[in-house]
């Protein structure tokens, strides 16, 4: 008789177990996100028994079903299932689902058996809530957990290491530098002196005008021609400007696009690499075109750098780059892309045009930064409440 008994007893608890296992794939469930890393929230729900199942003292108000439609039930249950999902390194988004089970008797036909039932939700939102007070209650006790800490050195120990293979990675397909210049003399670069000045198709006050350049804007000069000055736009074309808005300059270096540029980069990042080539991402104002890829990485053995100074780079490249790309009469390129290789990444785009507008100011700086990509938004949390400068 007891091993009839115990054999009944282990048959009704496969059965819950299956019930609770078929349950699981209903999507009814309640989310809810907590300002902890997801080390602590484990913790805490460890601590706090949610991974063991209990008794309910009734099944009333914990299921769908109405009170008149419920069988008789006897040993009413509930187990939750709790799924985790980090959200950077300080979130965690938790998705809980009660899965509740009776003993159920059929009267009519005299047949018993495990019956599952939909939960209404009291039951997670009150995990939810227990966990939300735990959590705040409990918030020194948890970052102070060794099995915490532990976890938590692991895994910035692994995103170092990550991102230190990036940047090694990255390293290896960058070009050797270019010699340095062998002390020859070289050509004659000269400044725009006023914004918009006009570079001309000929020496002529009305001839057809090429482009407009903006203030500090720098050329190479080919020719002299009394007051007038023939510079270089690209490989197929040049220009004239007057010589009276002009102000002489040291020859810039020659950066990867082939064009020339005197900014150096602000301090925090240096340019490792450039290059151009099709846009791959899938922002539309590029999608299908040519961009100048930009690779940047932090200065010195520093793996991160504020977005204070992430900002300010983009800003520097931006506009450089950008004057250089008006130069270009044929208008190759149609954007710039800023790839970070610090430990947090990021990547920031601008189109041509819009850096064009910005720049001849008919977009102001808030509407310029909108247009722009900056991915994840997170590394550039600064960028829309800062000026962008000129």
């Amino acid at each position: 008789m007891t091993r009839l008994r115990r054999g009944i007893a282990q048959l009704a608890l496969l059965l819950t177990l299956s019930l609770l296992a078929a349950a699981d794939d209903s999507p009814i469930g309640k989310d809810r996100t907590y300002d902890f890393p997801i080390t602590a929230v484990q913790a805490a729900l460890r601590q706090m028994g949610a991974y063991t199942g209990a008794r309910l003292p009734t099944l009333d108000g914990f299921i769908t079903m109405a009170k008149a439609e419920m069988p008789h039930y006897t040993r009413p249950y509930y187990e939750y299932k709790i799924d985790l999902e980090a959200k950077g390194s300080a979130q965690t988004v938790v998705h809980v689902k009660a899965n509740v089970s009776a003993w159920c008797e059929d009267a009519e036909s005299g047949q018993s058996s495990y019956q599952a039932f939909a939960s209404s939700g009291r039951l997670e939102s009150d995990l939810l809530d227990r966990l939300a007070d735990y959590l705040v209650n409990n918030k020194s006790s948890l970052v102070a957990d060794p099995r915490v800490l532990e976890t938590h050195i692991a895994e910035v120990r692994q995103q170092e290491t990550e991102a230190q293979g990036r940047i090694a990675e990255l390293e290896k397909q960058l070009q050797a530098p270019d010699p340095a210049a062998n002390g020859a003399t070289g050509p004659e670069f000269v400044a725009v002196g006023r914004p918009r000045a006009l570079v001309l198709s000929a020496p002529q006050e009305k001839a057809e005008v090429r482009l407009r350049a903006q203030q500090d804007d720098e050329f190479e000069v080919l020719e002299h021609r009394g007051r007038w000055l023939k510079v270089k736009l690209d490989d197929a074309a040049a220009g004239w400007l007057d010589a009276s808005q002009v102000k002489p300059d040291r020859p810039p270096a020659e950066n990867a696009s082939g064009s020339s540029t005197t900014a150096a980069a602000p301090a925090g990042y240096t340019v490792v690499r450039e290059n151009i080539s099709n846009f791959s991402g899938d922002w539309a104002p590029l999608v299908g075109k040519t961009a100048l890829y930009v690779w940047a990485r932090p200065v010195g053995s520093s793996l991160n750098v504020s977005p204070a100074a992430k900002l300010k780079f983009i800003e520097s490249l931006f506009s450089e780059r950008g004057r250089v790309a008006t130069h270009n009469s044929q208008n190759k390129l149609a954007g710039l892309v800023v790839i970070f290789l610090d430990q947090e990444g990021g990547v920031a785009a601008a189109s041509i045009s819009d850096i064009r507008r910005w720049l001849d100011g008919d977009l102001s700086n808030a509407a310029f930064l909108r247009k722009c990509s900056l991915d994840p938004p997170s590394q550039f949390t600064l960028a829309r409440s800062r000026s962008v400068s000129r």
